[in-house]
């Protein structure tokens, strides 16, 4: 398997494919004129037809939000046409992906997604679909997950922060950007594999787990290690306890992994964020697509936009990440018992 960032090794790829929570989904045919030329879903031969319509399953401002924004005029650039971003929420993203699905297989609606939507919602939650309802296209971006608090919290290590969680089960808050998030099924591990219990308070999207964090509302966030968050580190607003990945990151070389702090099974909260369509999307309009997606990959101001730690240094293809969910399902369908 190649490498998913220019500072990540073979292994945390791994774990990475694993639980990932960025994939990208998207389907749906975009209105056009009333005269629209837009071929039926199975014909490939005039796409795209149109404006694409890309969907943004998370609130505006956070980690979701800001790649699709950084690849969507890329990906008109590249295609010829316009790519119109729209952030449809709620549902740990399920309800963005469950819009993308509906809409006709033919490349002209397509969605930001990861494996927490496209696997974990699913199996935690019930829903009336599973990952078969997806064609994958290409992989985006991969990162972890980072344990934050503010600048005024009492804490200033991962040890510390721990040690109060046992002592005092359940008191400190953690924000996380969705009940259903892989994030959010580590800080239950926490407490069922390790007995140390925090209260996990779900936002909707990274955005809000932010803003609460920033206003004081609760004692620590979880997010994806993302450059506005980094940001915050270096400027002393964020202390860094913790990264989800297996070995540090080498822009936070000083911030400890979980399993450095005792954690050993805990690193599985990470996101890859990738670009997909409805199943059934032809596989000529899925072909354009992927040329597109990793033509963008390598353009400098999309690459910079995104941010250059978190983009794969080789592009991962579909059925890199189709693996990366089957390996994602087994797991998550382990960890929830169903």
């Amino acid at each position: 398997m190649r490498s998913m960032s220019r500072n990540h090794n073979r292994s945390l790829i791994a774990v990475g494919a694993i639980m990932g929570v960025a994939l990208l989904a998207g389907c749906s045919s975009a209105a056009g004129p009333e005269t629209s030329t837009a071929p039926e879903a199975g014909d490939a031969s005039s796409f795209p037809a149109g404006d694409i319509r890309f969907v943004i399953p998370y609130a505006a401002g956070g980690p979701t939000d800001v790649t699709a924004r950084a690849l969507a005029p890329c990906l008109g650039e590249t295609l010829g046409t316009n790519v119109i971003a729209e952030n449809i929420t709620g549902g740990s993203g399920s309800v963005g992906l469950q819009d993308m699905i509906s809409k006709p297989a033919d490349g002209q609606t397509v969605a930001i997604v990861s494996p927490g939507m496209v696997a974990l919602s699913p199996i935690a939650n019930g829903l009336d679909y599973s990952r078969e309802d997806v064609a994958s296209i290409g992989v985006i971006s991969y990162s972890p997950m980072i344990l934050v608090v503010g600048a005024d919290s009492p804490y200033s290590t991962g040890e510390e922060f721990f040690s109060a969680a046992e002592e005092a089960p359940g008191t400190l808050t953690v924000g996380v950007s969705g009940a259903s998030t892989p994030q959010a099924i580590e800080l239950q591990r926490l407490a069922d594999e390790y007995g140390v219990e925090v209260t996990v308070v779900p936002f909707d999207g990274s955005a809000g787990a932010i803003t609460a964090l920033l206003g004081g509302h609760v004692d620590s966030v979880f997010v994806n290690d993302q450059e506005d968050v980094v940001q915050r580190i270096e400027s002393g607003d964020f202390t860094a306890l913790a990264v989800s990945s297996p070995e540090p990151q080498a822009h936070l070389p000083e911030v400890p992994t979980l399993v450095d702090l005792g954690y050993e099974d805990l690193t599985l909260a990470v996101t890859i964020y990738a670009l997909a369509a409805p199943a059934g999307t032809p596989e000529d309009v899925v072909t354009t697509l992927s040329d597109a997606l990793e033509g963008c990959l390598t353009n400098p101001e999309t690459v910079d936009a995104i941010g250059e730690d978190y983009v794969p240094a080789e592009y991962q293809t579909a059925e890199d990440f189709d693996g990366f969910l089957t390996e994602a399902e087994e797991v998550y369908t382990r960890i929830l018992g169903s």
